[in-house]
C-alpha cells in the first residue's frame, strides 16, 4: 500500500471514530438544484376570508321610494262632526196633521217658505178658532222651530235648544211672541207625562187672563220622546195660584211665568 493510501485510510478511520463518538460528522453538501425545479410558493391572500354570510340588501326607505307618498305631505284633515242623526221628530197622537190643519199650514208656509218640512214632520200643538194655532217642527234633538198663527198670519222662529236641561224634565221655557196684549209661552219637556195643566186653584178654574195649556208629543228615531207645550198669558197680569204647570202624574212641574231661555 502506498503512502497516500495509508493516509486516506487513517483519515477514514478517524472519521468513523468521530461519528461513533459525537455523531456530528458533516455530510457533504448536496449539489444545487436548477431554477426550474424549485417548487412554486402558494399565493398569500391579502386579507383573511370573511366567515360571515353576505348581508341581504336593505329595503329602500319609504321616503325614497318613487311609488310611496312624500313624507312631507300634509296629513288628511279630520272630517267635521257629522250632524245629529236623531231627527227629524215625528208627531204622534193628536199632534199629527189632519186635513183641517191645512189652513194653518198654508199660513206658515207662506211666511216661512221652504223651511217648513212635510206634513209628516210638523207637530200641531194647538188648533184654535178663527185661524189661530201653534205648530212646531224639530229637525233634530238640538233645535226647534215654532210657528204662531193669529188671524191666518204666521210668525215663525227657529232656535237651538239649550245644551243642558233647565231643571229636571224641563229643557226649555220661552216666550213665542206677544199678540193682542197676550204672550205665548212655549215649553219643551220630557215626554210621556202629559197632559199638562195649571196646578192648584188655577187648575180648577183658570181666570180670563190664563189661556189653557196645550201639548203635543214628538218622537225621534233615537227613541227620545218630548212634549211641546204652548199657553197664553195676559201681559203683566199675575193670578194667584197659577205658579206652576204640572204633568198629569206630577212628575214634571215648572213655573208658568218663568222663561229659562230666549
Amino acid at each position: 500500500m502506498g503512502r497516500t493510501a495509508v493516509v486516506m485510510a487513517m483519515a477514514m478511520a478517524g472519521c468513523g471514530l468521530a461519528v461513533l463518538a459525537t455523531a456530528s460528522c458533516a455530510m457533504p453538501p448536496a449539489p444545487p438544484m436548477s431554477p426550474g425545479a424549485l417548487p412554486k410558493a402558494a399565493p398569500v391572500p391579502t386579507s383573511a376570508p370573511s366567515l360571515k354570510p353576505p348581508l341581504s340588501p336593505s329595503p329602500p326607505s319609504p321616503s325614497a321610494s318613487p311609488s310611496s307618498p312624500s313624507a312631507s305631505a300634509s296629513p288628511t284633515p279630520s272630517s267635521p262632526a257629522p250632524p245629529s242623526g236623531s231627527g227629524p221628530a215625528v208627531p204622534v197622537g193628536d199632534g199629527v196633521v189632519t186635513a183641517a190643519d191645512q189652513p194653518l199650514l198654508a199660513a206658515v208656509r207662506q211666511e216661512a217658505g221652504a223651511a217648513v218640512p212635510g206634513d209628516d214632520a210638523v207637530i200641531v200643538i194647538n188648533r184654535g178658532p178663527s185661524g189661530t194655532g201653534e205648530l212646531a217642527w224639530m229637525p233634530d234633538e238640538r233645535s226647534y222651530c215654532l210657528a204662531v198663527v193669529r188671524e191666518a198670519r204666521a210668525r215663525t222662529s227657529c232656535k237651538a235648544l239649550p245644551a243642558s236641561w233647565a231643571r229636571i224634565g224641563v229643557r226649555l221655557v220661552t216666550t213665542g211672541g206677544t199678540t193682542a196684549a197676550r204672550t205665548v209661552f212655549f215649553a219643551v219637556v220630557d215626554g210621556g207625562h202629559g197632559p199638562y195643566g195649571y196646578q192648584g186653584t188655577a187648575g180648577a178654574a183658570p181666570g180670563p187672563d190664563m189661556g189653557p195649556v196645550h201639548d203635543a208629543t214628538a218622537v225621534f228615531a233615537s227613541g227620545r220622546t218630548l212634549s211641546l207645550l204652548t199657553y197664553e198669558r195676559t201681559v203683566g197680569v199675575l193670578t194667584p195660584g197659577d205658579h206652576d204647570i204640572c204633568s198629569a202624574d206630577n212628575a214634571i212641574c215648572f213655573p208658568a211665568l218663568d222663561a229659562y231661555t230666549g
